[in-house]
């Protein structure tokens, strides 16, 4: 089989590896398709997270149909549509050769969890879940970032607070979103580029800033004390800065993104008692999301922009760091 890997610093290529052979507890899937994540799968390729040897397998957005059972699987059935299969390390088959997380393969694996006695992942909140056949594939690999973000967003406790988002990539987007259906009182987001502003405008969001324009509303807020919440959703030194400002002394930055590790979070910033780092446990909001997507509250179909084949994986990853698109998904059945 095919999968898209980072063979060097800074360069993508499509190898070969073997299909991976079913445990007892295991189901082989069929990718259908899997999503870039703008920040993680670009900073993997950058060698920014990580570090080590070369030939890494990318992709964790991903989706894909059960094709082969292990014996002692319960709960999973031939043709499922699954969430989030992956492959380890052991899989890759060239020296040195790791997997972060194989959702961009042909063939991945899932696990029950449910079925297998002492694995050390909690049931409820088991990443590895059924897609209803109703939902596309495509637009099943969005669920992941909004789930990631509707359990990070509930832990940062928004309701009838003044939220502020930072960054306005679809990480971004998915907050601002959550806050505003979470309850949050006002939602400002910050961003670049004024291109982003019918985005936030169609997620609820009260205002976007571009820099440093703040509207009168946002100077108020932060002269007379700051933000209830900072969310932080870039993944960057610059962001939570800006967080930290926004919340002033008495709000809370809330670190969602993962720093690069040639420019990490200042360290004297994450000490701070008002920084925090809530716990993003998809698995327990997957019944929810699907029914905020069977009321229409969510439109899958707007979270994925761009579809492409594997083997345009060139170009579909130019369009997210030209910042063309937000999300791009690339198909493998």
């Amino acid at each position: 089989m095919r999968g898209l890997f980072a063979v060097e610093t800074g360069k993508l290529g499509i190898l070969k590896l073997p299909v991976p052979e079913p445990g007892p507890y295991q189901a082989l899937l069929k990718t259908e398709a899997c999503s870039i994540c703008n920040s993680t799968d670009t900073k993997l390729l950058k060698g920014q997270f990580f570090g080590g040897t070369w030939p890494l397998l990318l992709g964790h957005e991903d989706v894909g149909r059960v094709v082969k059972l292990g014996e002692g699987v319960q709960n999973y059935q031939l043709g499922d549509l699954v969430l989030r299969g992956t492959l380890q390390d052991e899989h890759v088959p060239y020296p040195g050769g790791r997997s972060c997380w194989g959702g961009f393969a042909e063939y991945n694996l899932v696990t029950d969890v449910w079925a297998r006695d002492g694995l050390a992942v909690s049931p409820t909140t088991h990443p590895q879940q059924v897609v209803p056949a109703s939902i596309p594939p495509i637009e099943a690999t969005a669920l992941i970032t909004l789930k990631e973000n509707l359990s990070f967003v509930r832990r940062c406790d928004v309701a009838g607070r003044m939220v502020a988002v930072v960054g306005t990539g679809p990480v971004g987007q998915a907050m601002a979103l959550f806050a505003r259906q979470l309850g949050a009182r006002y939602v400002a987001v910050f961003g670049r580029q004024e291109k982003w502003r019918p985005r936030f405008d169609a997620v609820g969001a009260d205002v976007y800033v571009v820099g440093d324009a703040w509207p009168r509303s946002v100077r108020e807020i932060v002269h007379s004390g700051g933000f209830d919440r900072g969310l932080e959703a870039v993944g960057s030194r610059e962001a939570l800065a800006e967080c930290v400002r926004l919340v002033g002394a008495r709000g809370q930055a809330c670190v969602y993104g993962v720093a690069p590790s040639d420019e990490p979070h200042d360290a004297e910033l994450r000490q701070q008692p008002n920084v925090i780092e809530p716990a993003v446990l998809e698995g327990e909001v997957h019944d929810e999301m699907l029914a905020l997507v069977a009321r229409g509250d969510i439109r899958l179909a707007e979270w994925v922009d761009v579809v492409l084949p594997l083997d345009e994986y060139a170009r579909a990853f130019e369009l997210v760091w030209s910042k063309q698109v937000s999300k791009v998904a690339l198909t493998l059945a």
